[in-house]
């Protein structure tokens, strides 16, 4: 049949539309992914090693996979190391330093070298360090961001790009989560609440040592100034109040300002709750979160000790009777920040992101303290099965069917082995003997600006390799909505069941419909 003009001049501008229809849709962005879960609450024990989790579920529970998220159905080995480290790595390799997209995984990690899993008991690393070189390792802030943004960046880094100046933001998971969703955002520290961990997640710094505005006169804005008047999380807890961490608010020491404590006592959209002398800390919270949801307001929890972080429970020696005693009335534990945290995202109809640390591990390994670090690690346990329990609990909008919990470590801290021979049971703990004050001021001499060891343990039961952190694997623990995603990424950049902490952030967004992922390296 033959066309006339005219009809075939609408027949190729309706051809010609449709071609444009096709390219159109080709050229368009894929669409998010659709939400697996509307909450998701991730767990940081800062510092936590494998060796840890075993040595604090023996002295709890007598036997070594006792602790909360042991039996959590996903499980994997994570590899956390920065920009920073990958570059000392490349240098003594001869290779190229880090560029994102054509990096090497295995520079950062060598799971040949190091291991396709963690070996608590193993002579790998014997204490004195010393033995064999330790690879260089992750800092708090860049394995956070790692987990915060999906991006690597070099030691210091708060969400920021490891070679960028005053442009180099990097957008977190909270921005495109809140954005995309209106759900609600918090950070819970048992470390000041503008800390290497929690900042990542809420702030954007060229360094972690931006406390605040005009802190030692460092430039640019401080942490705690963009978390306060910028972000304005929903909820925040966490330690640095200058009771007893600065109680003069000189201007060069602390985490808060004068102004910034000012503007949080005067607060009408958060209900500010502070450590006060003699009074329970965890009632005061708990009390003020049922005060922000009756009231429709945000909660805010300032409170820490006198190096800025909750007191760090104690545990005693008492074999067959595990004893863990609150270190300070005036803090909460970490249950009860963790529960006050709950009870206020919860009441979001759009759902929640938490993200919940326990920094005093970090801080008992750093100072080869193994019976402060179980008494941390006990502070973690007792949280996270607070959370199950809620999640647990009947009659409310957050069940297992919508939530995500993750249980992982930023970075292992110590080098911490435990001599297979000697094993310690229920309420044990090792002899611990602090090294006499005139050692301690040598080594520290010695040690400059770096951190030292105090305690030796002579009967042998344990062991410390270094004061520093490691690049050992840390342990992933995952349940609930979305947790089976995790799988995917096993075996993606390194052998056997090895993820990258930049596959935290891949699977939150996934969880929380959020594409497009963030990419990886290429081959």
């Amino acid at each position: 049949m033959k066309l006339r003009r005219k009809d075939a001049f609408w027949f190729g501008a309706a051809v010609l539309a449709l071609l444009a229809l096709v390219f159109a849709a080709g050229c368009r962005r894929p669409e998010p992914p659709a939400p697996v879960a509307k909450h998701v609450i991730l767990f940081i024990g800062d510092g936590m090693s494998l060796g840890s989790e075993i040595a604090a579920s023996r002295y709890l529970y007598g036997h070594d996979r006792g602790l909360a998220w042991h039996p959590f159905a996903v499980k994997a080995y994570v590899a956390t190391w920065d920009v920073t480290a990958y570059d000392k790595n490349a240098a003594a390799e001869g290779r190229p330093p880090y560029r994102e997209g054509t990096f090497s995984p295995s520079i950062g990690y060598d799971a040949q070298r190091e291991g396709r899993a963690p070996h608590p008991w193993d002579t790998l690393f014997p204490a004195p360090a010393g033995a064999m070189r330790i690879r260089p390792s992750v800092d708090s802030a860049a394995a956070a961001t790692a987990m915060a943004t999906g991006r690597k960046t070099a030691s210091g880094r708060v969400s920021w790009l490891p070679d960028k100046g005053p442009e180099g933001r990097l957008r977190t998971l909270v921005e495109d989560y809140r954005e995309a969703t209106g759900g609600a955002v918090g950070v819970v520290s048992t470390v000041p609440f503008n800390h290497a961990t929690p900042a990542p997640f809420v702030s954007h710094n060229i360094s972690r040592t931006h406390y605040y505005t005009g802190y030692k006169e460092k430039p640019g804005t401080g942490i705690a100034d963009e978390i306060i008047r910028e972000t304005r999380p929903d909820v925040v807890i966490g330690g640095g109040h200058p009771l007893l961490a600065n109680p003069g608010l000189d201007p060069d020491k602390g985490y808060i300002s004068a102004a910034l404590l000012d503007e949080l006592r005067a607060e009408r959209e958060y209900v500010f709750v502070e450590r006060e002398p003699g009074v329970d800390g965890g009632v005061a919270l708990l009390a003020a979160a049922e005060r922000a949801v009756a009231e429709g307001r945000k909660l805010f929890g300032l409170f820490g000790g006198p190096e800025g972080n909750f007191e760090t429970p104690v545990a005693g020696d008492s074999p067959g009777s595990p004893s863990v005693a609150r270190a300070a009335l005036e803090n909460p534990a970490l249950l009860d920040a963790t529960l006050a945290a709950l009870r206020v995202l919860g009441q979001n109809p759009s759902g929640f992101f938490v993200m919940i640390e326990q920094g005093d591990i970090d801080w008992a390994h750093h100072d080869n303290d193994f019976g402060r670090m179980i008494g941390a690690m006990s502070d973690l346990e007792e949280a996270v099965r607070a959370a199950v329990a809620y999640i647990d609990m009947p009659g409310d909008a957050v069940d297992w069917t919508n939530t995500l919990l993750l249980v992982t470590a930023d970075h292992t801290t110590g080098l911490l082995r435990l001599d297979p021979g000697k094993p310690m049971g229920l309420g044990d703990l090792p002899r611990q003997d602090r090294l006499p004050d005139e050692d301690l001021k040598a080594k520290r001499k010695a040690a400059g600006a770096g951190y030292v060891s105090e305690f030796v343990y002579p009967d042998g039961e344990v062991s410390y390799g270094t004061s520093g952190h490691a690049n050992e694997l840390v342990t992933l623990s995952a349940t609930g909505a979305g947790a089976r995603l995790f799988i995917d990424y096993k075996g993606l950049w390194y052998p056997g069941p090895i993820i990258d902490n930049t596959h935290i952030n891949a699977v939150a967004r996934r969880v929380l419909g959020l594409g497009p992922l963030p990419r990886g390296p290429l081959p």
